[in-house]
């Protein structure tokens, strides 16, 4: 610990001086010892009856200390039951503990369990059939539908997140490839085996069965190159897990909270009618991005999208230069490349979870230019902001605030 010249540390050269306490003395220091005890123990049990007592109401549920999983990545917010309070705060702790273990193994691209099929077997067994977990396959066959291939930038990935934990911009330098021609050319020789069904691709082969089918060509090129990582969830990876968890959490019968992601995923489970506000960002506006928010009362998933931070929760998906330049995690697996078309954009839907929502949305967003066009055709309602104007394509969504010259598209 840094302290500031010798504030916890002293010596002296004086005398040490002793003074003997009387009896009577003695006697009133012990009483004080005793009040200050009975107070410590009053105060303790209230702490520990506070804890313990949960009376209902708006309450955070979080994942066991001392647990592996994915739970240091989502907020989980509940509505306790005035009358049944404790015994729900109980169930949804030990019911969530377990779902944030359980996804953290599912969706590790590089462990494997014993009788766990997770991301990590495939990726140590490519060309081999593997027996995989249901919500694992699930989130396979949304992939393989939606014909997205970011799943297959994993070596891209690996090394280029590297740079979001550079403390300084030069170090950025060896992980940029804007900036560095060699690696801009390693990335598009990965995204070109990336795009490439013929290089790889997965096999879905029905009741969770799958194979990752890696090309020679490609072995030999990860071989001399190190690579041993082909498949990974990457920067989506949060949009399934809260899926899943949403999923599990409403069939338990718990449908009075939301499940927010530090990396811009939210699903709400609330169907009690209660109102709830979503925030809508402009980067135009500056340090003070809020541009508007938006009411709303029915369950939803939502998906935010963004070229930059709004929050220290997501430094880790985002790096600033000092001439304001960012760089985000987005990549187009086209050609390897990180870019954004636009700054930001909102997604939404009821029917609709996390997952698919940026299926369908990361396309029109980590594109070369932004084609508003694309976003009608998408089965999901969105918000955005171009020149201080607000668009949003859902007529229920209620407009509760908007920044100061700002106005909504007619």
């Amino acid at each position: 610990m840094k302290t500031r010249g010798n504030r916890f540390f002293h010596s002296s050269n004086r005398p040490v001086e002793t003074i003997t306490l009387s009896e009577d003395h003695k006697w009133g220091k012990l009483a004080v010892v005793i009040v200050l005890v009975a107070l410590g123990i009053f105060f303790l049990g209230r702490g520990i009856y506070a804890a313990l007592n949960h009376q209902g109401g708006w309450t955070e549920i979080t994942a066991q200390y001392g647990t592996e999983g994915c739970g240091s990545s989502f907020q989980f917010q509940y509505r306790l039951d005035d009358r049944s309070g404790n015994a729900e705060y109980h169930d949804l702790t030990l019911m969530y503990t377990s779902l944030c273990t359980r996804e953290a193994k599912l969706y590790d691209s590089v462990g494997t369990y014993p009788d766990l099929g997770n991301l990590g077997a495939l990726n140590a067994a490519p060309n081999q059939e593997l027996s995989l977990e249901p919500e694992l396959y699930r989130a396979l066959e949304k992939i393989q539908a939606s014909g997205n291939r970011v799943l297959y930038l994993a070596p891209l990935y690996e090394y280029y997140s590297c740079l979001f934990f550079c403390e300084r911009e030069e170090e950025t330098l060896a992980y940029d490839p804007l900036r560095n021609p060699d690696l801009a050319r390693s990335f598009g020789e990965l995204a070109a085996f990336a795009s490439d069904p013929g290089q790889i691709d997965l096999e879905l082969l029905g009741e969770n069965r799958a194979r990752l089918r890696v090309s020679e060509e490609y072995l030999a090129y990860a071989q001399a190159n190190g690579i041993s990582l082909f498949v990974d969830f990457g920067w989506m990876k949060n949009a399934f897990i809260l899926d899943d968890l949403a999923a599990a959490i409403r069939q338990k019968g718990f449908t009075r909270g939301y499940l927010l992601s530090t990396d811009g995923f939210g699903c709400n489970l609330c169907d009690t009618g209660e109102s709830f506000s979503v925030n809508v960002f402009d980067r135009a506006l500056g340090e003070d991005c809020l541009a508007a928010q938006l009411q709303y009362s029915r369950p939803l998933s939502f998906v935010s999208l963004r070229s930059y931070t709004t929050t220290p929760m997501g430094n880790d998906l985002y790096f600033e230069m000092a001439d304001g330049q960012v760089r985000s995690i987005y990549v187009d697996p086209a050609d390897g490349m990180p870019k954004t078309a636009m700054d930001d954009l909102l997604l939404w839907s009821q029917e609709r979870g996390c997952a698919d929502l940026v299926l369908m949305g990361s396309p029109i967003f980590t594109a070369d230019s932004f084609a508003p066009e694309r976003l009608e055709q998408l089965d999901c309602f969105y918000a955005y902001c171009s020149e201080k104007t607000l668009i949003c394509s859902d007529p229920m969504m209620e407009i509760s605030a908007l920044a100061e010259g700002y106005r909504t598209a007619d």
